[in-house]
């Protein structure tokens, strides 16, 4: 130990030996040169000026210790070092001025100090802060420092951008503002970014995590500043706010993970350009359901990967039209943008556009999701869903489309739920084509909920929270599955690439996030304390309401243990059963026919006959039927 420390008393006194001897040759260096320069000789004679040199270094040096300057540390040396330096060269060159008055040294120039102390000043600061940013990595690399930003280009982005520079761990390579007119401005030598190509410097910078102000959630111009921020793949770090950090209450624990890296302990591996490239680029793009939340975000991804032409489909006008205002913000798009309002539902309609447009590749997003809704109106879900998809495939059997990717979901692994039992009979009726179209490429994805969709849990949690609560949760047991809307698209694409024909690619979502921890991550993120039995003065509470019918506790991914690797490490296959297309068919019919006459036990009997392992609940939830079954009860009763 006590070796130790002798080591570390050693390498401090060598230290201040080479500081304290670059001081003395620089301010012996800045003199010669303030005189060379005023007489306008750098041959000009020294000798009678001789005496000058070492007072103004001893005083300089003095100053110096008793300013602390010797006292910084070398590794975090800022802009602060100016004021100790600048005071120690003014006493040297006072020191020079009034030798020279007592010794009437008559030839030694009235403004030689002033020049001597702009010169000193600008060589013993320009040294250090060199040293520190140039010749100390060569002695201390930074072993793999991570390459952040910070959103917030004005005084506390400033301040927190000096404790970045210095700490070893972390690479400053942008500021990120809201404000258009701090684009290309710089700070400590840091380029502004605005918030519009957030997505283009993130990726070229290969930006790694965001620092953001904690207080962007007090107002709901932040709030959607947090919204854009959580869908890129990166990780986010909540500041404290300004106040405590004036306040000299800043640490590094009130550095806070915020969006997937919080939310959901995990890492967005970025996405492999090639495949991106090989599944889009040059290809004219057809995307169902565009308007939702998986088929917006495929356009936005798709759109960064130079496909010829991107159609986007949906029966949602209002969403299709919001869409289209989102996309026209967007700049540097090439491709040929179509918005189309149709359903999947019409066939004819379907063959005329997939025939108009080329069609090259089609992302099958449109689907009924949300699962109670789809409980209260069956016929609808089965419709959408099921007939809605065969109509999709026949159509593009009949066409030059070459791949189709449908975008599935984990509710339609053992369902619970008839939405589930209508995305397994999707599943199902890709897998069904596939096998009989050799000349096309007929694939599907499954994975599980997105974060920040319209039937998220988040959403609905973050705006009680506003509201000042309390936060409901079915079960206190469930767990879900999550991940961004970008990651999913990202992996989507990739997987849609590697398809070969009857895949069923499953993506790998981590582990299980239970929903009351999500819940609680969400309240402290606010800035909120959760109210419960052990902590009765806090401020949100959670109320458990109960599972709703055909709401399941556990989702799950697969059917069976039947799974291989791919190229990609989120990516996974799967193979799994069906029926024989011909068998199939007749199910579909007779589905088809139930709907027509609004047979909702038949729907319900054929669900359960069709080899989906549907194994409902509850009972017929939809809204029609029960108003048709209470008034054929209310008849009887008159009856009698």
């Amino acid at each position: 130990m006590f070796e130790n420390e002798n080591r570390g008393v050693l390498r401090y006194k060598k230290r201040l030996i080479g500081l304290i001897s670059l001081d003395i040759f620089l301010l012996c260096f800045s003199l010669w040169l303030s005189i060379a320069l005023r007489y306008g000789d750098l041959n000009k004679d020294m000798s009678p000026f001789w005496w000058q040199f070492p007072l103004v270094c001893v005083a300089g040096v003095f100053v110096f210790s008793k300013l602390g300057l010797y006292r910084v540390v070398s590794l975090y040396i800022g802009f602060s070092i100016l004021r100790p330096v600048m005071g120690g060269v003014l006493a040297s060159a006072l020191i020079a001025s009034l030798s020279a008055f007592f010794f009437e040294a008559t030839s030694f120039p009235r403004s030689a100090p002033i020049i001597f102390w702009f010169i000193a000043v600008s060589l013993l600061s320009g040294a250090r802060i060199f040293g520190v940013n140039y010749v100390t990595p060569l002695f201390y690399p930074r072993t793999n420092p991570e390459p952040v930003a910070i959103y917030g280009a004005d005084q506390f982005g400033a301040q927190i951008a000096l404790l970045l520079i210095n700490d070893q761990r972390y690479q400053l390579l942008a500021f990120i503002d809201e404000n258009k007119e701090k684009r290309r401005t710089t700070i400590h030598g840091i380029r502004v970014y605005d918030l519009e190509n957030i997505d283009r410097v993130t990726r070229e910078l290969k930006i790694e995590r965001i620092f953001v102000a904690d207080d962007l959630k007090d107002n709901s111009s932040g709030l959607a500043v947090l919204d854009r921020l959580s869908d890129l793949p990166v990780l986010m770090s909540a500041l404290p706010k300004i106040n405590d950090f004036l306040a000299g209450r800043l640490d590094r624990t009130a550095i806070r993970e915020v969006g997937i890296g919080y939310l959901l302990g995990r890492r967005v591996v970025p996405p492999k350009k090639d495949l991106m490239h090989a599944a889009v680029k040059g290809r004219n793009i057809l995307i169902t359901g565009a308007a939702g939340t998986i088929g917006s975000q495929l356009c936005d991804t798709i759109l960064a990967y130079e496909p010829l032409s991107i159609i986007l489909l949906d029966h949602s006008e209002i969403g299709l039209y919001n869409l289209q205002k989102q996309l026209e913000k967007k700049s540097g798009i090439r491709s040929e943008i179509i918005f189309l309002l149709g359903s999947i539902m019409d066939q004819e309609y379907l063959e005329s556009v997939i025939s108009r447009f080329q069609i090259d590749k089609v992302y099958h997003a449109a689907a009924y999701k949300h699962v109670h809704l789809v409980e209260e109106n069956i016929i609808s879900g089965v419709r959408n869903n099921v007939l809605g998809t065969l109509n999709l495939v026949k159509s593009i059997r009949r066409s030059t489309v070459e791949e189709l990717v449908l975008i599935s979901s984990d509710k339609a692994v053992h369902p619970k739920n008839v939405m589930g039992a209508t995305k397994r009979l999707a599943e199902m009726i890709v897998l069904n084509f596939a096998e009989k179209e050799s000349s096309k490429i007929f694939s599907l994805v499954r994975f599980g909920n997105v974060m920040r969709s319209s039937g998220s849990v988040i959403p609905l949690f973050e705006d009680q929270i506003r509201n000042g609560g309390p936060v409901t949760v079915t079960d206190g047991r469930a767990t879900r599955y999550f991940m961004t809307s970008l990651e999913a698209s990202q992996l989507v694409i990739q997987a849609g690439a590697m398809g070969k024909g009857g895949d069923v690619f499953v993506l790998d979502m981590g582990e299980p996030v239970k929903i009351t921890d999500l819940a609680v991550n969400l309240i402290q993120l606010s800035g909120l304390e959760l109210k419960d039995d052990n902590n009765p003065y806090g401020d949100i509470s959670i109320e458990f309401s109960g599972l709703r019918p055909g709401e399941k506790l556990f989702e799950e991914l697969l059917i069976g243990d039947n799974i291989g690797e791919t190229a990609h490490p989120r990516i996974m296959t799967a193979n799994e059963r069906f029926l024989p297309l011909d068998e199939y068919i007749e199910v579909i019919g007779r589905l088809d026919k139930a709907c027509h006459n609004f047979e909702h036990d038949k729907i319900r009997e054929l669900l359960l006959e069709a080899p989906t392992d549907f194994n409902p609940t509850d009972g017929i939830g939809d809204l029609v039927w029960q108003k048709l079954h209470d008034a054929k009860e209310e008849k009887v009763d008159i009856i009698h």
